[in-house]
């Protein structure tokens, strides 16, 4: 499986993660995780899929008003299980 590319953009109570998926099994890999830390870390971050291609497009993931600073330790957990070890 492709790598996928992930970017982050965080400001005061605000955090973005947006991750480029190539596959429709790397999609089905993020919603899955992301599906499962939701439930782990308790939280209800706004979710949005902008597909480019049937297999190809951005998973993105934001958090607004994140007084509890939760973004952050969700965010690390996800990329570690996809294992990407950089982002933009």
């Amino acid at each position: 499986m492709a790598k996928c590319q992930a970017h982050v953009s965080m400001e005061e109570r605000y955090a973005r993660l947006e991750i480029d998926y190539t596959s429709v099994e790397e999609k089905r890999r993020i919603c899955n995780l992301v599906n499962d830390l939701i439930v782990e870390h308790r939280i209800s971050p706004q979710i949005e899929v902008r597909p480019e291609t049937i297999e190809t497009g951005s998973y993105i993931i934001e958090f607004h008003d994140d007084y509890d600073q939760k973004a952050g330790p969700f965010f690390e957990e996800l990329l570690e299980a996809l294992g990407i070890d950089r982002c933009d």
